[in-house]
């Protein structure tokens, strides 16, 4: 009888673990999905944000999808199916093709660019000789991050624009010895771009279609100006002080090996796939997926560059395979981790330099969420700075109109101060854009992208500065002159 009450007791057991446990199950990822609701559409309010579209998937299974908003010209409404351009995880996907190349024997990881484009050169000879296709992918070539941001966002519509941009390089010279440092450069995945199109004798866009997108089912992703609009991309919107406007930037083709490919959050939920190492595994030999997704180069604190790809914690049960992207109207960032299995992508249509810090933290309070802990803060989107020159181009203009009236005054009192403030001015007005890209390191080109506003305020400032320095001249002038 004991023995039956037994088998009683359990079979009770499991039949209410049965019974309860999917439905704990639902209610959980219910409750999970309600804060991740909650969380993402305070970023979005906060930002500003006019179209996201985001997925989570676990297990090879999508977890969470949802869009926002709206995109485009024609606004239309943002799906999981609308492409985005993605930014710098382009570079993750050019460094897969290459080593598919590799895989196929095309190519080897050691092998001088040179090798394949004989026609690539630099200023130096013999520094140029020396770059390696491994030196590329690790952002260790030699060219710094000035370099590639003078060369990109070009807004090219022409085929050949890849090689056109790499053939710009010829009178460059390297900030550093190749494979000496790590540098973040767009010209590494530029080069790489033209190195795929000189092995294969295809373009670019027609091999990544091929030979990437289509095994790994990325349906709608594209890699050039036809192809991305055909399949339903439409361009996003720059930040102003804070507030979107329709973007005046147009999709570059000589961009999508660095940053313009475009792709749907179900595109990216395939590449997540694939990086966990579950599905497509005859894409890549296990050979060349384990240097594909090895860690080479430190980066910073816990953080490493692999091929094309960020790997952070790689020794830890925190180890997260990840890259962000930014263009001057998008911003994107995927990640895996492969102790818990969660992976994500998050795609919004509006950018500026001086916002992106809003989707890192995005990222990490989701990933807090899907870890049971509590997010973080998602910081306030004030345009400071932007505020800041205002308020100093006000005072600049009220000085402007002070200025005007006495010149105009005939009563003057003798003061040389006002000849110093003048050359003060002036001095300020010339110096002032090239101590800005000294200190941000990027070319006048960049900023007026990701941080239109910035630059807009920048000119004014400047234009203020040099007629005050003139006025305040004058006035002095005058005064010497009344002297007499």
């Amino acid at each position: 009888m004991k023995i039956f009450k037994v088998i009683f007791k359990i079979s009770l057991i499991i039949l209410c673990y049965t019974i309860f446990l999917p439905t704990t199950l639902v209610s959980a990822n219910q409750d999970i999905e309600k804060v991740l609701d909650s969380y993402i559409e305070s970023y979005l309010e906060e930002y500003k944000v006019p179209g996201a579209s985001i997925a989570i998937i676990q297990n090879n299974e999508v977890f969470y999808t949802k869009s926002w908003g709206i995109t485009g010209e024609s606004e239309e409404q943002v799906t999981t199916e609308t492409p985005f351009t993605i930014g710098s995880i382009s570079k993750s996907l050019t460094g897969l093709a290459i080593m598919k190349l590799i895989d196929e024997n095309m190519m080897e990881l050691d092998d001088p660019v040179q090798k394949h484009i004989p026609w690539f050169e630099l200023e130096d000879k013999q520094e140029v000789a020396q770059i390696t296709i491994k030196h590329l992918l690790t952002q260790s070539s030699g060219f710094s991050t000035y370099t590639g941001l003078s060369i990109s966002d070009k807004e090219s519509l022409d085929f050949d624009s890849i090689k056109k941009s790499v053939e710009s390089l010829s009178n460059v010279n390297l900030t550093a010895l190749p494979g000496e440092k790590y540098q973040y450069s767009n010209a590494n995945f530029l080069i790489l771009g033209a190195l795929i199109e000189e092995v294969t004798n295809q373009t670019y866009a027609e091999y990544m279609e091929q030979n990437v997108f289509k095994p790994l089912g990325m349906n709608r992703a594209a890699a050039d100006y036809e192809t991305a609009y055909e399949k339903g991309y439409l361009s996003g919107y720059q930040s102003w002080f804070g507030l979107p406007l329709k973007s005046s930037v147009t999709y570059d083709n000589g961009g999508a090996p660095y940053g313009y490919i475009t792709a749907s959050v179900e595109d990216l939920v395939q590449y997540i796939k694939f990086l966990s190492g579950k599905d497509f595994n005859d894409f890549l030999s296990d050979h060349i997926m384990n240097q594909y997704l090895t860690p080479h180069i430190q980066t910073g604190e816990n953080r490493y560059y692999g091929l094309g790809i960020r790997i952070s914690n790689p020794d830890s049960q925190d180890k997260m395979i990840w890259h962000s992207g930014s263009t001057p109207d998008s911003h994107a960032e995927m990640f895996y981790i492969p102790s818990t299995d969660w992976g994500g992508v998050i795609l919004t249509n509006k950018n500026n330099q001086l916002e992106e810090e809003g989707l890192y933290y995005l990222k990490t309070g989701i990933i807090n969420i899907l870890n049971g802990e509590q997010p973080v803060d998602i910081p306030k989107n004030t345009p400071t700075i932007q505020f800041a020159s205002l308020g100093f181009i006000c005072m600049l203009f009220v000085l402007f109109i002070y200025l005007l009236l006495k010149l105009k005054s005939k009563k003057i009192r003798k003061n040389g101060l006002w000849a110093i403030l003048g050359f003060f001015c002036l001095i300020l007005s010339a110096i002032l854009v090239p101590v800005l890209l000294k200190f941000v390191g990027s070319p006048w080109h960049a900023i007026e992208m990701f941080s239109p506003d910035l630059a807009f305020l920048t000119i004014i400032t400047v234009t203020l500065l040099a007629f005050n320095g003139l006025l305040a001249i004058r006035v002095s002038f005058k005064k010497l002159k009344d002297s007499f």
